[in-house]
């Protein structure tokens, strides 16, 4: 039986009722609206980097220091946040500490605006201090804002609206970074304005931190499908959620081949994704293209991510490619490693000194665009694939796998091709190429999906047979 009410739609039967509530809509919003301000407020400094060395007197490798933070606390980080997130009430606590810890971060930016004078002398020691201080505070929330993705989907979304729910709460964090390139230099027009964007991000996080505290529930009052259910028994039954239970689900993980495959695949390749896009100004400047045009690929490419993104989890929602995620991967991948060839052929290369293809700023720009489009339309669904072939396991701990492959890619790419643009362009290539061929070698089982299908099965069964009962009668 079917019925509607205020608070959403029922999907009744025998043992169970299954609820999708309105009100997913608001909690999927507020958790993006964490999410992307954990990222703005980890890039504050990075794409104003020369007024930031102006106004503050300090060097370029502190601004990247400033940035480095975020990787590497979120490593040490990661273990302690999937604790917290399966514990009771988990969702609710590691939602409450981004709030409360992102507010801490960029209240201590602000201090020393506030209390020393730009003219004292003691004014550049005393901003860094807080500065470290708020980023490195700001950076221990990337886990909690990466790693729910897939287990808020699931906790409060049907299981044909999940690839859209965890593509929206990923695509908010990149889309942090995609706006702060363009924002930050807006704000930050000449150096002394720059203590007003920090005054911008601590309003975002004053905003962020009200619409969490006044209503932000653990999990839904009843499942929105079987896997959804699982999930809340666990959450509520589980009296020992310490490392030991955090490491005998990696283990579980980590013995299945497919899941490492994808893991890899999804890490790897956002991780030199990632690095890669940072180095556009450099992999271009011998190409005679300015900081200003490479900035502006690099926002064209992230742009484009966010718009594959949704593109591909709206198709994978849909009842003809609901089993498809693995080919639709491989697709992606396929399409993604025709542009990043066309990219490597246009500039410089450790193969040869000049380019093979001829390129103007439109050819480079299409290019990156179209690198961006069809890797941000894979990030989603490896997600969704890991998510699926590790069911019962919660989904946050194959996430967890996920982006801690992509962080320690991130930074170890960092430090290993520093001024080195020309091999980071050919790995990015690799990489691209390798992912294709372990995707092709994975096997994508829906054992979330079968589970959710079947219970679906029994309630329509158990409808019939009372239709029956009672028209016998």
């Amino acid at each position: 039986m079917m019925t509607t009410s205020s608070n959403g739609i029922h999907a009744e039967s025998q043992s169970t009722v299954y609820v999708l509530y309105r009100r997913r809509f608001y909690i999927l919003g507020v958790f993006s609206f964490l999410s992307f301000n954990q990222c703005s407020f980890w890039l504050t400094f990075s794409p104003v980097s020369p007024s930031a060395q102006s106004y503050y007197n300090i060097s370029s490798s502190t601004v990247d220091l400033l940035l480095n933070w975020g990787p590497i606390i979120f490593i040490p980080c990661l273990p302690l946040a999937y604790i917290l997130l399966n514990t009771r009430n988990g969702l609710r606590r590691t939602v409450i500490c981004i709030a409360v810890a992102c507010f801490i971060a960029t209240l201590l930016r602000v201090i020393p605006s506030i209390v020393v004078s730009h003219s004292n002398p003691h004014f550049k020691t005393i901003a860094l201090s807080f500065f470290h201080a708020g980023q490195i505070i700001n950076a221990a929330c990337g886990p909690l804002v990466m790693m729910p993705v897939s287990q808020l989907s699931c906790l409060w979304f049907g299981p044909n609206e999940r690839a859209r729910a965890t593509t929206f709460a990923i695509m908010a964090n990149v889309f942090g970074s995609t706006v702060s390139f363009v924002i930050n230099p807006w704000i930050v027009s000449r150096p002394s304005n720059l203590p007003y964007l920090l005054y911008f991000h601590l309003g975002l996080a004053l905003v962020a931190g009200i619409l969490t505290l006044a209503y932000f529930p653990a999990q839904p009052p009843k499942p929105p499908s079987h896997a959804a259910e699982v999930l809340m028994n666990v959450e509520n039954n589980n009296s020992d959620s310490g490392f030991k239970v955090y490491m005998k689900g990696l283990r579980q993980c980590i013995m299945n081949p497919s899941f490492v495959l994808l893991a890899i695949v999804g890490g790897v390749m956002t991780g030199t994704f990632s690095v890669w896009t940072s180095l556009f100004s450099t992999i271009l400047a011998p190409e005679n293209y300015s900081e200003q045009q490479a900035g502006w690929f690099g926002f064209a490419s992230s742009l484009a991510s966010i718009v594959g993104g949704f593109c591909l989890g709206a198709l994978a929602d849909s009842s003809r490619f609901r089993r498809s995620l693995k080919m639709l991967i491989i697709i992606v991948l396929i399409a993604c490693f025709i542009p990043i060839v066309w990219f490597q052929l246009s500039v410089r290369s450790v193969f040869y000194d000049a380019h093979v293809l001829s390129s103007t700023q439109y050819t480079i720009g299409i290019a990156a665009t179209l690198v961006g489009l069809f890797q941000g339309a894979a990030a989603p669904l490896v997600y969704e694939s890991l998510a699926e072939i590790t069911y019962p396991l919660p989904e946050s701990l194959s996430a967890s796998v996920l982006v801690q492959l992509n962080n320690v890619t991130f930074l170890t790419l960092l430090f290993a091709v520093s001024g080195r643009y020309k091999i980071m362009n050919l790995l990015v290539v690799i990489a691209i190429g390798v992912s294709i061929v372990m995707a092709a070698l994975a096997r994508v089982s829906y054992k979330r999906r079968d589970e959710d299908e079947r219970k679906k099965r029994e309630g329509n069964d158990t409808m019939q047979l009372n239709s029956t009962i009672s028209t016998t009668n």
